[in-house]
């Protein structure tokens, strides 16, 4: 509960682990990300760390990790992490320019009303030449859905997201569209399936009462629901 009102928080209404249970996939793409983006250790910041799994990963892999998010119950989720609370619209993150070797933040900016204002903070916090993720779900393949969050805001097409990170500062901005599949990493020949896939009119949890095994209906989902992975440098 919130300590100024006694009600929940974002945070634990939408994550609460009762519904939406811890699974692989953090480790899964903390490693990707490590091997495929960052490719060494550092000094990384989770901007947006929610319950932490993502920031927790990174540190197993090397990293020295911290944590920023706008729901003050973020740190009980992770209380082995340093995790500082801050207005993601409004204030400045609590630590100096040039703090960090990465920025990871992964579903965060269309709960903004001014995402620009946190993604200059993330260069700010970031040592030249360090190397920022960002991470949005696709406008473009998520049109029906967007909404279905209570806390969606701003929603992102590719050309708006690298126009964000490219009017912040960054250079060598890149944006791509990503399936949260770790399978079509391991195999991209099977990307063709989920082409198909995404082209099928099917219903999917959580969203529809489909009647789908669990791995049949993440299968349907993330192929319908890409993201957006930006990645930049300072």
């Amino acid at each position: 509960m919130t300590a100024d009102t006694g009600k929940p928080d974002y945070l634990q209404v939408t994550y609460a682990l009762d519904r939406l249970p811890k699974t692989a996939y953090p480790a899964q793409l903390a490693a990707l990300i490590a091997a495929t983006v960052y490719r060494r250790a550092g000094r990384l910041l989770d901007v947006g760390c929610g319950r932490g799994e993502y920031l927790q990963e990174f540190v197993k892999l090397g990293y020295a990790g911290a944590g920023v998010d706008s729901a003050a119950s973020s740190a009980g989720f992770a209380a082995d992490c340093v995790i500082k609370t801050v207005d993601l619209d409004a204030q400045a993150f609590p630590f100096p320019d040039a703090s960090f070797d990465f920025v990871f933040s992964k579903s965060v900016v269309e709960h903004l009303h001014r995402p620009e204002a946190m993604i200059a903070e993330c260069l700010r916090v970031l040592k030249p030449g360090g190397t920022a993720v960002i991470m949005t779900p696709s406008w473009r393949h998520t049109q029906k859905i967007f909404f279905e969050d209570f806390g969606h805001i701003k929603p992102f097409g590719a050309n708006a997201l690298s126009d964000a990170m490219t009017l912040a500062g960054f250079r060598n901005v890149s944006v791509d569209y990503f399936r949260q599949l770790p399978v079509l990493w391991a195999w991209p020949l099977f990307k063709p399936l989920a082409w198909l896939t995404a082209l099928l009119p099917l219903p999917y949890r959580p969203w529809d009462r489909a009647p789908w095994p669990n791995a049949l209906n993440t299968w349907i989902r993330f192929s319908k629901e890409q993201m957006l992975l930006g990645t930049a440098q300072k």
